[in-house]
């Protein structure tokens, strides 16, 4: 008999950078998709992609186990850092996931070290 593959149990934020997009793009597709749709589509999902692939927006995939069995996308965020007249400011612009409780406290963490990074002043929620 073989011996199970032991799987971490645990959920992760990881940056999708424009060079290895579309590696990931077929794990995360359809919750952009299903996204965009719920934001009454803003844009189209090659649109999205594109903004993605030319550093205009970040993607950021939620992806881990919970149950220790198998890896699963738990969700996907989208931000863009946005220069205003006075200061620049992080945008969520498209987030949907499930069981937030596992992700919402590692995603938030992850936003605010990306606003930092960029010396963004203020964060702002659309999503």
């Amino acid at each position: 008999m073989e011996a199970k593959k032991q799987i971490k149990k645990g959920v992760e934020v990881l940056e999708v950078y424009p060079k290895i997009l579309d590696q990931y793009w077929n794990l995360c597709e359809f919750m952009l998709r299903e996204g965009l749709k719920y934001d009454g589509d803003p844009m189209s999902i090659e649109q999205l992609k594109e903004y993605i692939k030319n550093s205009s927006m970040q993607l950021h995939l939620i992806f881990g186990s919970d149950d220790g069995e198998g890896y699963k996308v738990f969700g996907v965020c989208v931000t863009r850092i946005v220069a205003l007249p006075n200061f620049k400011q992080c945008e969520v612009i498209l987030l949907k996931g499930e069981k937030r409780n596992l992700w919402q406290d590692k995603l938030a963490n992850k936003i605010e070290s990306l606003a930092k990074e960029t010396k963004c002043k203020r964060i702002a929620v659309h999503a």
